[in-house]
């Protein structure tokens, strides 16, 4: 019996960790979304914005003519990481995993995962996501089809889902676009699901 005292100390580290294991698993965090968005009659815009998930954050901006940036911060500091749009792998990926990851993508309904996503409500609450619209075209008629347009749809989606809107009438092309949202989730937990959902598709 001497080696079941001396495993009890293991056995109770390792009861604690699938403890901790479970309590970090269904523990909702909190994720921050935030995006602005501009456009100009000459054809510049500018799209910038970020995102926050418990210790981390993401923010990037992109505009015509520049690069997009991207940043990540871990405990509010900045990462040295950046990333290269423009990269190439050194080796490429051979024929037989190409073509065995195409035949298991083509087997995913985008659509069906997508409602997949919209069903995860057991493991993501929705707190608010607000969309503040404002535009103008040169073209009043159509103007006054996209407030229609929106109203209708504003009408349509639950609560937690708010859709602003004003439009311009200065004759003039334009458009920006503003959204902040919050909700509660549990990631481990939804990316279990996901990865069940498309085993089973694929087999």
């Amino acid at each position: 019996m001497a080696w079941a005292y001396g495993a009890l100390p293991w056995l109770g580290a390792l009861g604690v960790a699938l403890l901790l294991g479970v309590v970090v698993c269904y523990w909702p965090l909190r994720l921050d979304v935030s995006g602005r968005a501009r456009g100009e009659a000459n054809g510049a815009w500018v799209v910038a914005g970020g995102m926050s998930l418990a210790v981390v954050s993401v923010a990037f901006v992109w505009a015509r003519g520049i690069a997009p940036r991207l940043t990540v911060s871990l405990f509010g500091k900045k990462l040295a990481w950046k990333p290269e749009w423009n990269r190439r792998l050194s080796r490429p990926m051979p024929k037989r995993v190409k073509a065995a990851s195409q035949r298991a993508w083509s087997r995913i309904d985008p659509l069906d995962l997508g409602l997949k996503l919209l069903e995860e409500r057991r493991h993501l609450r929705l707190r608010y996501f607000v969309v503040d619209l404002s535009y103008g075209f040169r073209d009043p008629l159509l103007t006054g089809r996209l407030v229609g347009a929106l109203s209708v749809l504003s009408v349509v989606l639950p609560a937690p889902i708010e859709i602003r809107q004003t439009p311009r009438w200065d004759f003039e092309d334009g458009w920006e676009i503003s959204v902040d949202g919050r909700a509660l989730l549990r990631p481990w937990l939804m990316a279990l699901d996901i990865a069940a959902y498309v085993v089973r598709t694929v087999r």
